[in-house]
């Protein structure tokens, strides 16, 4: 018999953290489930930390080479199990009822699709810097939602995603050409055509640090990409605020960092991205934003 859910995990290098992310699913008050490990082509003692768990629960995939946390992911859906489907990244950790939380909710809405719920953002130790609570708006319907995906009024990191199998897998899965944003492109493609929903459920720990992708400072290509797959992203006038919100902060950033160098350049990938006036609209957007929608 097939288990209730499926927690995909990628993982490359993290072998001093990696413990504590497995920990916190065998934790689970809900013991229905599989863990799927995907080594994405460590060359730490990733695998060695994994198998020393001897939990039949977990499922160890190696994929012999470093091919992206992406590629990574998909190998663990294609793997799944279960009709439902969670992720946690191998430097963050679930609450106990992280999984009883999730199951549950899907068994009382048979339409529901994918879920998004929220977590706690912790900084390093040493930082000035509090935890601060990413809690999401109460969502139920997928027109709201996809208006608040465009708008970034949802904190969508991929720990926060469970979704039905056959859902990702009609989607596409993740794309594996892509560095970031593959989340929220993902959201995208399913909120096309899937009953998506929100909840303020406090439902595991992201813990911050500068070395991950997610804080790299390379908003700017990467929200022109998205652009390209999703051009609903500009021309839709009340999605555009999320764009302009995303180009002010990566443009900020910079700044902060006296890179003058970085935000010319991502000036002018915008203007030849989009085309002079496009561009001229977003930027003015971004330095004197609308009022929220």
């Amino acid at each position: 018999m097939s288990p209730a859910v499926s927690v995909i995990m990628p993982v490359h290098n993290r072998s001093d953290v990696l413990p504590r992310a497995i920990q916190s699913v065998l934790d689970q008050r809900f013991l229905d489930f599989e863990l799927i490990i995907v080594d994405d082509g460590s060359t730490d003692d990733s695998v060695r930390v994994a198998k020393s768990f001897g939990d039949p629960r977990i499922q160890i995939i190696e994929l012999g080479q470093n091919r992206g946390g992406n590629a990574a992911r998909n190998q663990g859906i294609r793997a799944a199990k279960s009709p439902l489907i969670s992720f946690l990244d191998s430097d963050d950790s679930y609450l106990p009822e992280k999984l009883e939380w999730v199951v549950a909710e899907f068994e009382r809405r048979p339409d529901l699709e994918l879920l998004i719920d929220s977590f706690v953002k912790v900084q390093p130790p040493g930082s000035s810097k509090e935890r601060v609570t990413r809690k999401n708006p109460v969502i139920a319907d997928r027109e709201t939602f996809r208006r608040a995906l465009f708008t970034r009024q949802l904190w969508k990191a991929t720990p926060s995603i469970t979704v039905r199998r056959e859902t990702v897998l009609l989607g596409g899965m993740f794309d594996e050409s892509l560095r970031r944003l593959q989340d929220f492109d993902l959201l995208i493609r399913i909120s096309e055509f899937a009953s998506c929903a929100s909840t303020d459920k406090v439902l595991w720990v992201k813990y911050w640090d500068a070395a991950a992708i997610s804080a790299q400072d390379n908003m700017v290509p990467a929200n022109i990409e998205l652009v390209r797959r999703h051009p609903e992203y500009l021309s839709v006038r009340e999605y555009r605020p999320g764009l302009a919100y995303a180009l002010r902060l990566s443009l900020w950033r910079r700044l902060k960092a006296g890179n003058a160098g970085g935000v010319l350049r991502d000036i002018r990938n915008i203007f030849t991205a989009f085309g002079p006036a496009n561009a001229a609209r977003l930027l003015f957007e971004a330095c004197f934003p609308r009022p929220a929608i």
